[in-house]
């Protein structure tokens, strides 16, 4: 592996620990990694803080590709994304909580 190539996987691995370095977002995949398809609602719930906040930060989640959304009309679903990074980082979270 070239040089570049490990730099760049580096820079993502560290984007990747930022994302859980936040109470909130960490506290969001143990209730997404726990259920399956949530609300926004139902997770700003269980969490305990705002739908405005818990978009704000599955926004983050989202553009990052650690969760996943789906639409069901009016309403959106989110889940952990079936990809290597979500899942290692959903199991890095459970292992410290």
């Amino acid at each position: 592996m070239g040089s570049k190539q490990m730099r760049a996987r580096a820079q993502r691995a560290a984007r990747v620990f930022k994302l859980a370095s936040s109470a909130s977002r960490s506290h969001i995949l143990l209730v997404l990694a726990e259920k399956s398809a949530l609300p926004v609602q139902s997770i700003a719930d269980s969490v305990g803080m705002t739908h405005s906040a818990v978009s704000h930060q599955l926004g983050l989640l989202s553009s990052a590709k650690i969760v996943a959304f789906k639409k069901e009309g009016r309403i959106v679903r989110y889940s952990i994304a079936p990809n290597a990074e979500a899942k290692a980082l959903v199991k890095f979270v459970r292992a410290l909580a």
